[in-house]
């Protein structure tokens, strides 16, 4: 899935490639793999716009391996014409991991997990101080924007960071946690904030009107007219936060301290921590 509400498809035989609209089975036809290209199935893609057979500008699709500093791409139309699949392997640094019980600290490289596509540009969660970057002239090229961080609410240690994107603007949707081994992982809210581009920094927001933000833990953030799909409007939507089955509903209108927990897959044993949202092409 993409946060375009396209997915990304393949055929396992001919490996061509494509994204199919679910709603009205349309295809825009992309380059095929060859024999020796495999791109993982659990993959977060992202597209850099509309995909609309008519874009003159084209765009560009990009996928981003689970597991490895890897990401795939192709450019669709436009004036450089369509080209192929191409892997890509990055580097954007690494952290270290401090060393308990006498244990020296490990050093592990960093990995981008999902992408959310503004003016062209994909932006990735680089560190608490940094956004990552990636753009395409016309090969990928990584760069980072510094910003404050933000501030969390007490008693939390962790923040499950997502990026979306509205209205051509990029937001940033923390989920605040604190984890306790023993315990797990008990939620002590949620904040949305809008990036200021021109003064680098995230500006906090209780208001996106009538809508909703979708939040896929294993794939994307996204966002859709919340009344046109029967959601609340001015939420935000998490399925799966603390590796469950729980959908979880927060207000941003208020402190983002409190929310609701629903089960609505209380009839399945498997945990649905990879669900996807299903987005409208024309949200």
């Amino acid at each position: 899935m993409t946060p375009h509400g396209w997915v990304l498809s393949c055929d396992p035989f001919t490996l061509a490639t494509f994204l199919w609209n679910p709603q009205t089975s349309e295809k825009i036809h992309l380059p095929p793999l060859t024999p020796e290209q495999e791109i993982p199935l659990l993959s977060s893609c992202s597209l850099s716009g509309k995909p609309t057979t008519g874009n003159a500008a084209g765009f560009t699709v990009v996928v981003v391996e689970p597991e490895d500093p890897t990401v795939w791409y192709c450019h669709v139309g436009g004036d450089a014409g369509t080209r192929g699949w191409v892997r890509h392997e990055y580097d954007v640094g690494s952290v270290t991991f401090p060393g308990t019980n006498g244990r020296s600290s490990k050093q592990m490289k960093n990995f981008i997990t999902r992408l959310a596509a503004v003016g062209g540009k994909f932006y990735f969660f680089q560190s608490y101080h940094e956004i990552g970057v990636l753009d395409f002239s016309p090969g990928p090229v990584f760069s980072t924007v510094s910003v404050p961080g933000i501030e969390r609410p007490p008693r939390t240690n962790i923040m499950v960071p997502f990026f979306v994107e509205l209205g051509g603007e990029l937001y940033l949707v923390p989920a605040f946690l604190h984890y306790k081994v023993g315990d797990g992982s008990k939620v002590h809210g949620c904040g949305v904030y809008k990036m200021d581009f021109a003064g680098k920094r995230w500006r906090k927001v209780r208001d996106i009107g009538d809508r909703a933000f979708l939040m896929c833990p294993q794939y994307f953030g996204g966002w859709c007219s919340a009344t046109a799909s029967g959601l609340r409007p001015n939420c935000v939507y998490w399925m799966g936060l603390c590796n469950d089955n729980l959908l979880r509903i927060f207000d941003i209108n208020g402190n983002g301290d409190t929310h609701e927990v629903h089960d609505p897959c209380k009839d399945i044993i498997r945990s649905n921590r990879n669900a996807v949202w299903m987005l409208p092409t024309e949200p």
